[in-house]
């Protein structure tokens, strides 16, 4: 799933993306992956979010374009954290999923 700065749904999300999009540009390890919107080589970097108890989530590895602020969730990552979907739906699933990352964007994090 491809997730850009441009395109968050609130400030909040926006200004936190940009963070991130910092620490891609700064640091990280390349990775075989060009940017599916500028080309450019990306890299990966492990996240660690917190949850709203204060606990920390398992390390996320996100691929982050050091060029512009887009971010690549393989598949899987963004399902370890979201809640299960009982009956399969890909709109529904696909509706959850930019939930999550809205909450995501609003908890503390770490990137190690």
């Amino acid at each position: 799933m491809l997730l850009n700065a441009d395109t968050a749904s609130s400030t909040i999300s926006e200004k936190r993306l940009n963070i991130m999009h910092e620490s891609f540009e700064t640091g990280g390890d390349d990775v075989d992956l060009d940017c599916p919107l500028c080309d450019s080589h990306m890299r990966v970097r492990k996240i660690v979010f917190s949850r709203l108890d204060g606990s920390e989530m398992e390390p996320i590895e996100i691929d982050g374009c050091p060029d512009c602020s887009s971010f690549w969730f393989d598949a899987g990552e963004l399902q370890k954290i979201s809640p299960p979907v009982i009956e399969y739906n890909a709109h529904r699933e696909a509706n959850a999923l930019s939930i999550v990352i809205e909450m995501l964007m609003h908890l503390p994090f770490v990137i190690v």
